[in-house]
Formats: C-alpha cells, sequence, structure tokens
C-alpha cells in the first residue's frame, strides 16, 4: 500500500453537500504509510462542525476495510474560513431588498422550458404554506407572470414614487406585462435593461417578504448579471427539460 494508492481511495470521499471529492478539492495535505499504518493529513475551512466529522467517518469508511492498512489514523485541520468579498463588514457586500428575508432566482439556458411555470406554482406553493411571497417576473423581453396569473391591471405608486406590486393569489406581482399592452414589444439593451431590472427590485414596495422569487429570462446576459451583482440571493432554481439541446444549456447557465 502506497499513498498514492490511498489517494486513489479517498476520491471516493465526497466533500460533504458536493458531489466532488475531497482529493480533487485538494483537501489532502499530506498521506504517509508505514508498517501498515496509514496517516493522512485534511485540511478543512468551514464553520459547520458536521463537515469534518462526517468526512472523518467516510474516510474511516473507505480506508478501514483495506487489505494492508492495520490502522488510519486521520488527523483533521479546522480552520475558519477565510472572509470573502461580500462577506459582512466587507465594503463590496451586496445589497438586500428591505423586508426580503429569502430571494430566490429561477433560471435556465434555454427558453420554453417552464421557468415561468416554476416560478408560479413556487410562489403559490409557497403562499398556500403560511409565507408571504413576492413574484417577480424579470423577464423584459417576454412577461408572462401577468397572463400566467389572469390579472392585467395597472400598478399604483406611493408618495415616495415605489411601485405597488399587483396582488393576486396572496402573492405580490410585478411584470413589465402590468405596464404594457399585451401585443407591445419591449426593445431594451444594455443599461436600459440593468436600470429596468434594478428598478423591479429596488423601486418596488415589496413589504415584508419571506420569499422573494425572481423569474429570469433564458441565457446568461444583462438581467441576470445585474441581479448577482447587485443583490444577496439566498438560492436558485435551475430548470430544464429532459432533450440533451435543454441540457447543455441548463448547465452552462
Amino acid at each position: 500500500m502506497t499513498p498514492d494508492s490511498i489517494l486513489e481511495l479517498l476520491k471516493q470521499v465526497p466533500y460533504p453537500g458536493f458531489s466532488r471529492d475531497i482529493v480533487s478539492f485538494a483537501l489532502v495535505k499530506n498521506v504517509e504509510v508505514e508498517n501498515g499504518i496509514a496517516l493522512v493529513e485534511i485540511s478543512v475551512q468551514t464553520n459547520d462542525p458536521k463537515v469534518p466529522e462526517q468526512i472523518f467517518k467516510d474516510c474511516h469508511a473507505v480506508l478501514d476495510p483495506v487489505e494492508g492498512i492495520t490502522h488510519a489514523k486521520i488527523e483533521l485541520d479546522v480552520q475558519e474560513p477565510a472572509a470573502q468579498p461580500g462577506a459582512p463588514g466587507d465594503p463590496a457586500i451586496k445589497n438586500k431588498i428591505p423586508g426580503v428575508k429569502n430571494i430566490i432566482a429561477v433560471a435556465s439556458g434555454k427558453g420554453g422550458v417552464g421557468k415561468s411555470t416554476v416560478s408560479s406554482n413556487l410562489a403559490v406553493a409557497l403562499a398556500q404554506a403560511g409565507h408571504k411571497v413576492g413574484l417577480c417576473d424579470c423577464d423584459l423581453y417576454g412577461p408572462s407572470i401577468a397572463h400566467m396569473f389572469g390579472s392585467h391591471e395597472r400598478p399604483l405608486a406611493t408618495e415616495d414614487n415605489q411601485i405597488i406590486p399587483i396582488p393576486a393569489h396572496d402573492v405580490k406581482l410585478m411584470s413589465m406585462g402590468f405596464l404594457l399592452e399585451e401585443a407591445s414589444p419591449v426593445i431594451v439593451r444594455g443599461p436600459l435593461a440593468t436600470r429596468y431590472t434594478q428598478q423591479f427590485l429596488q423601486n418596488v414596495e415589496w413589504g415584508e417578504l419571506d420569499f422573494l422569487i425572481l423569474d429570469l429570462p433564458p441565457g446568461t446576459g444583462d438581467i441576470q448579471l445585474t441581479i448577482v451583482q447587485t443583490i444577496a440571493l439566498s438560492g436558485a432554481v435551475i430548470v430544464t427539460t429532459p432533450q440533451e439541446v435543454a441540457l447543455i444549456d441548463a448547465r452552462k447557465a
């Protein structure tokens, strides 16, 4: 048994919550083998105590049954994660929308795969579960949320020029579809698309929300970049259909 063969075995140990293994993440810093005793030194940066515990158990599960290893000694060096841009106290921190606890983006690299359907059903399901929910149609070019909720009201504004979202099915809605006639095309690009997106996020009177769902247009253009650069997302849902051409675009997104 050699250090290289032990490294190969450790490729079976995934980092908790990921499909990649601890070797590909370069967490294994040293491997020594002497008289049947295997010493493995692993360095992990995390605040979650369950992560090193799981890695420790998984390493033993892989190495203990191997012939030629009488004892596996796993040494874990657990460190605090280094501060990242956007961390608390960092000047580059992304903005949060006042009153909104969680922001979830629904996206895909390909159009016509059901993003708006997923966004609408997710928003209504969360509302039916007792949460306060908003749904922002960020697809400026092909807004469909207004049609899907069967509402074509014109939004009003507050004295502070904040847009008041349209309520439907216990969900607060905002969409370009409320501002235009149904057959009117939307022709925006670059800075104008960025400006509209920022207004929908920051100049709408969302109030207190548990979840704000963002229905994004297909691709990874100006609108998507504006969102990820200016607000802190809690998570994302990538929508696709089973066709390979759709899966290729979904992986890119």
